[in-house]
């Protein structure tokens, strides 16, 4: 190719830089506008999203405004120098582990319901006769426009089942929900919200990494107080989770002004908000030009208003809203959930039901005191029952981090505990398959008999002839077992044991054959 003459060299050299520089701006304005610290409409200064950058600071759904991963937490804990096998309590992961029993986040809104505006409009979308007064009664803004009329028809057509499930889920909730906001001076109508997110499902878990009733991530129910790591999963609490999402909304609405901007920076973030508003110079939500999944949100959820004031009228059996009456149970010591349940005469599954932020089948270590809600009355007996069964099950919890190699009888041996004592604690579903990295719960309760009691005599070893042995205090089945010289296995099927527990007193066989 020809060298270019000397005039045109010079006008590509003063023009190229210019039109660089032009480029550069554009891209970095429409690549990174959430990222930005933007101001709001009324002077206040809006950081951009919580969580994953230009994501929503719930990040419940998975459309494209929610499939960045968000950041890892700062509070994140290293392992200590030569301790491999343990975490401090209270400590995470490389990231905020996935409770076992996490259910995929049920939202009434999804990514192909673009189609809602495509054919919004349509006749057969009109909520009946009458409707158009209904939206005076609500104390948030509801507009019936064909959008919301359009996702009235599909709510009450090919989405009715699963909105029915959301009403039938709602009951237990929504009068703790309606005591709390009318608390924080907040519009009733806002409990909608917790349709759209969750579909009232207390163990959602998005894609996202969004979590529980209200779907915060990480990043933002720390900021509002919630209690995260790899004992307990505060969000998963819906009175704890209620408050915090109470509160985040009363923060939107005093940066926007507006409930439709504060419904839709909800989804999207208020760093989006605010910069698409800055940029567009309006604060009109159906002008603005916000992702896919936000413009979809906050119809959905002006129809999903519409439906949950009068249930009824639509076709659906309303929510049978009851108040459970519960009491707080405070612990001063970490407490293994099937002993309370023992000891309080109730159910195991009603106990985990009442405290669905417990990760696992302990209340957690590292608090001075925890409080465990439980049925009303049923603290008292708990109190006069528990004295007994902590003279021989007083158990204490440690973490242990899964290494290279590591087996669960590895294990068991390692904390003087049995394999199915192991996979019941941490729900393990296959006994033979070990996630490295990962954490277990592991009990240390001949520990704690050993500090509370003084050591325990040491056991006698003994050849392969029939004998019997008195349990002591401090003793555990494992610790027999090694001194005879015997398997565990052994121990249980002589003396017709179902698990590992022994009391001190019993009289077991050893080689009774």
């Amino acid at each position: 190719m020809p060298e270019p003459s000397l005039p045109l060299r010079r006008i590509l050299l003063t023009v190229l830089p210019i039109f660089l520089l032009f480029f550069s701006a554009c891209a970095a304005d429409i690549l990174s506008p959430a990222a930005k610290v933007s101001p709001a409409p009324h002077g206040f200064a809006v950081a951009g999203p919580r969580g994953a950058e230009g994501t929503s600071p719930n990040a419940s759904r998975e459309g494209a405004a929610t499939d960045a991963e968000p950041a890892a937490p700062p509070e994140a804990t290293a392992l200590p120098a030569g301790n491999e096998a343990t975490l401090p309590q209270g400590g995470q992961e490389s990231h905020d582990p996935v409770p076992r029993d996490a259910v995929p986040a049920e939202t009434l809104v999804l990514p192909e319901d673009t189609r809602v505006l495509d054919r919004a409009g349509v006749e057969e979308a009109r909520p009946p006769e009458g409707a158009s007064e209904v939206a005076e009664a609500f104390d948030v803004p509801i507009e019936l426009n064909d959008k919301v009329r359009a996702y009235l028809a599909l709510f009450t057509g090919e989405r009715r089942d699963r909105i029915q499930e959301a009403f039938d889920r709602a009951g237990r909730y929504l009068p703790m929900m309606r005591a709390i906001f009318q608390e924080q001076g907040l519009p009733l109508d806002l409990v909608n919200l917790a349709y759209i997110e969750s579909a009232f499902k207390v163990h959602a878990y998005s894609r996202a990494r969004a979590v529980g009733i209200w779907q915060f991530i990480g990043g933002t129910g720390r900021k509002y107080r919630l209690r995260i790591d790899w004992w307990l999963d505060e969000r998963r609490d819906p009175e704890k989770a209620t408050r915090a999402a109470a509160e985040y909304l009363r923060d939107l609405y005093g940066i926007f002004d507006s409930w439709t901007l504060a419904i839709a920076a909800y989804n999207s973030g208020e760093g989006r908000v605010a910069g698409t508003i800055r940029r567009q110079k309006t604060t009109d939500f159906w002008r603005l030009r916000l992702p896919q999944e936000t413009k979809l949100y906050v119809p959905a959820f002006m129809a999903m208003t519409i439906l949950a004031k009068d249930p009824a009228r639509y076709g659906f059996v309303p929510p049978v809203e009851e108040v459970v009456p519960t009491e707080a149970l405070p612990l001063s010591e970490p407490l293994d959930l099937r002993i309370v349940a023992q000891a309080a005469g109730i159910p195991l599954e009603d106990l985990r039901t009442l405290n669905p932020e417990l990760n696992h089948l302990v209340t957690p270590p590292h608090a001075p005191e925890y409080s465990l809600r439980v049925p009303a009355g049923a603290a008292a007996e708990f109190e006069q029952n528990f004295s007994e069964i902590k003279k021989t099950r007083r158990v204490t919890w440690q973490r242990h981090l899964i290494r290279p190699g590591e087996t669960l009888s590895h294990i068991a041996r390692r904390y003087d505990t049995s394999v199915p004592v192991l996979s019941d604690l941490n729900r393990l579903s296959s006994r033979h398959r070990l996630q490295v990295g990962r954490s277990l719960v592991v009990p240390l309760m001949h520990l704690a008999l050993l500090e509370e009691n003084g050591p325990a005599p040491r056991l006698p070893r003994s050849g392969t002839g029939p004998r019997t042995y008195v349990v002591k205090r401090g003793d555990s089945l494992w610790r027999i077992a090694e001194a005879f010289d015997v398997s565990t296995d052994d121990l249980r099927r002589w003396n017709d044991l179902d698990g590992t527990l022994i009391h001190p007193g019993r009289r077991l066989q050893i080689h009774p054959d």
